[in-house]
């Protein structure tokens, strides 16, 4: 596994890669946005590094097409492309002014501090100690300001802590409040306007399971609530990539499932005392237990059924509390990034592999990205760390 990583230094709150930007947060509460083409095209200056800046920073889509594997299954050309990793490594220096410049504007949201970050459909998604905020960017510009000059709609009042975006709806966790849902947020339905569901159930955190919304009131304990889908127009579709052929319009909340469910008829047993944290996605179930333990539990579903857990596979070695988990996409494979209380880790293809050492603020990951898949955001109190992993076992 290869890692290389970028810094960015300044005093920062959090950041998010998209469509070829990192969007940084200030402690002042502007947004800073650095165009990632121009620094890699810096880099790239240097011949030694060949393309490797690009497909680790811009252009993850290009490590997986057939040709670049069909390149890399030459052991002359592998190490060629391996040697360009470790000069790369070699020539990194602080993204600063001194390097490029970028562009910065205010956020104008009155908020103490920010808590969340997330960007959809080219809207940016802000979770503050005063509410939710969000807000359209103009993409085509440089300078990436709102557009129209628009300043930040506010979504709610209560304290959102946590969002989770996909299938055009934004589930907001708000803790004591509960979530809230907005559904179809960008009337892509026809005759459908976008409404605002709420839940008032405890929420740290929510994702997603195929269509059906999982909420976290604990780091153990989940409600599972399924959703009704709608269509969308074709011509929606293709102008709006980044949607998938349906859109959530509503949520069955009389329809909902918890931990036992998941269990229930399975020959998998799990003691629930020693669950210390669970995270899901659309296949597996991920625990991490007091005893050292980490399991990765199947997940099988039939139709709208309840999904069933059919079986657990333990890894020894973490024996660590975890704080968040983020789904990462690399190689021929998903992998996961664990925030620990000592280290961050990438768990791939059954190993621990530390990533990262030090108290941070804020983790993101893009694994739904189509460029920047293998890339790991994390921000610390004085810069952010763009780190870039490359599988080269899986060419």
């Amino acid at each position: 596994m290869r890692v290389v990583t970028l810094t960015f230094p300044g005093r920062f709150e959090d950041a998010f890669l998209y469509m070829g930007r990192l969007v940084a947060i200030t402690e002042n509460h502007s947004v800073r946005s650095y165009d990632m083409e121009n620094i890699v095209n810096k880099f790239q200056e240097n011949e030694s590094l060949h393309d490797a800046p690009q497909l680790l920073f811009l252009r993850n889509d290009l490590i997986d097409h057939e040709n670049f594997r069909l390149r890399h299954n030459k052991t002359n050309k592998k190490e060629t492309f391996l040697k360009a990793i470790e000069n790369f490594k070699q020539k990194i220096v602080p993204i600063d002014l001194s390097f490029i410049k970028y562009m910065e504007w205010d956020l104008n949201i009155d908020a103490d501090f920010l808590l969340d970050l997330n960007i959809y459909n080219k809207r940016l998604y802000i979770g503050a100690n005063t509410g939710l905020y969000s807000i359209d960017l103009d993409w085509d510009k440089e300078d990436l300001e709102p557009i129209n000059g628009h300043k930040p709609k506010k979504r709610l009042d209560a304290k959102c802590i946590n969002t989770t975006i996909k299938f055009g709806t934004v589930n907001a966790s708000c803790g004591s409040d509960g979530w809230f849902s907005f559904l179809d947020d960008f009337s892509l339905v026809e005759s459908n306007i976008s409404k605002e569901k709420h839940i008032d159930e405890y929420s740290l955190r929510t994702s997603w399971l195929d269509y059906s919304i999982v909420n976290y009131s604990t780091t153990i304990n989940l409600t599972l609530i399924k959703t009704v889908r709608t269509s969308t127009e074709q011509e929606l579709i293709d102008i709006q990539n980044e949607f998938d052929q349906e859109i959530v319009t509503d949520l069955q909340a009389e329809s909902t499932s918890h931990l036992d469910d998941l269990f229930r008829d399975s020959k998998v047993n799990l003691d629930y005392q020693n669950l210390q944290f669970l995270y899901n996605s659309s296949r597996c179930l991920f625990a991490n237990t007091y005893d050292g333990q980490f399991i990765t539990l199947s997940l099988q579903k039939s139709g709208d059924s309840t999904p069933k857990i059919t079986y657990a596979k333990p890894y020894e070695g973490l024996e660590s509390f975890i704080f968040s988990i983020h789904t990462i996409n690399i190689g021929n494979g998903a992998g996961l990034i664990l925030e620990t209380d000592e280290k961050i880790l990438l768990f791939a293809n059954g190993k621990f592999i530390s990533i990262f050492e030090g108290e941070v603020i804020s983790i993101r990951t893009f694994s739904r990205s189509k460029y920047h898949k293998n890339i790991v955001s994390i921000t610390t109190s004085d810069q952010i760390f763009l780190i870039a992993i490359f599988d080269d076992e899986a060419y």
